[in-house]
């Protein structure tokens, strides 16, 4: 992410309306010496100064942040922008003769300030996409859109799960991993037939672990093929209306 900017206010004895502008850094200073100094750090985006400054006034100034432009040149350059915030018609006349961007006190700040700098962009939030519990879509392709049927079997799954999940579990827990294996390949199998996106994905987790002999891990990712399948079966409760012709 780019920087906070940081804008140098100089000249100034009271605050001012931007500072309360969030994302940028201000730094103030009362006399033309301290701001050639803090200008030679090179550090700043954006110098905002007042026309006179004690006994020197904005354009010497520019000239001393012109030559630091020129310094820095091959190393890492700021821009330099200045901008002279003048009080009376004079003022305002001196500043377009030496060709220096100025504003009238009497104006707002803000809305120049924000065209002359970028502020950071906060980075974009991914959208989160909400998990395909049963794909409807691919389900009725698959099956010629032949719904009925297809309710038939899923509920009849429904019926049957718990023993499908015992058929894993019971030799996941005596260590029986190649029966554990297949039993759990079998079961991928009919939740991808289902379109059960979710609980297919967990089963090739679960499948997986077993095949790594990793028995703690399995018995977990079981019970969260468990509540995948519950998940899917409420799912589907509630979109009964698909099956419909």
């Amino acid at each position: 992410m780019k920087h906070n900017p940081q804008i140098l206010l100089v000249g100034f004895h009271n605050s001012l309306s931007i500072e309360s502008l969030p994302q940028i850094t201000f730094k103030k200073c009362t006399t033309g010496q301290e701001a050639i100094e803090l200008i030679s750090t090179n550090q700043f985006d954006l110098i905002i100064s007042k026309y006179q400054i004690g006994d020197q006034n904005a354009i010497e100034l520019n000239h001393v942040a012109e030559s630091l432009r020129t310094y820095y040149t091959n190393s890492d350059p700021k821009n330099f922008k200045l901008l002279v915030v003048t009080s009376n018609p004079d003022e305002d006349k001196a500043c377009k003769k030496s060709k220096l961007l100025y504003y009238p006190e009497v104006l707002d700040l803000k809305l120049l300030v924000l065209k002359l700098i970028e502020l950071p962009k906060e980075p974009r939030r991914a959208i989160k996409k909400e998990p395909i519990i049963i794909d409807f879509k691919e389900l009725f392709i698959r099956v010629d859109n032949n719904r009925k049927f297809i309710q038939s079997v899923i509920e009849k799954f429904f019926e049957i799960r718990d023993s499908r999940i015992s058929d894993i579990k019971t030799p996941l827990l005596k260590q029986e991993y190649k029966q554990a294996k297949d039993a759990a390949h079998k079961l991928k199998g009919v939740l991808a037939n289902f379109s059960m996106t979710e609980a297919r994905i967990t089963i090739v987790e679960l499948e997986n672990m077993i095949l790594e002999k990793n028995q703690e891990l399995a018995i977990q990712k079981l019970e969260q093929l468990v509540n995948d399948i519950a998940t899917a079966e409420a799912f589907y409760q509630n979109n009964l209306d698909q099956f419909k012709n």
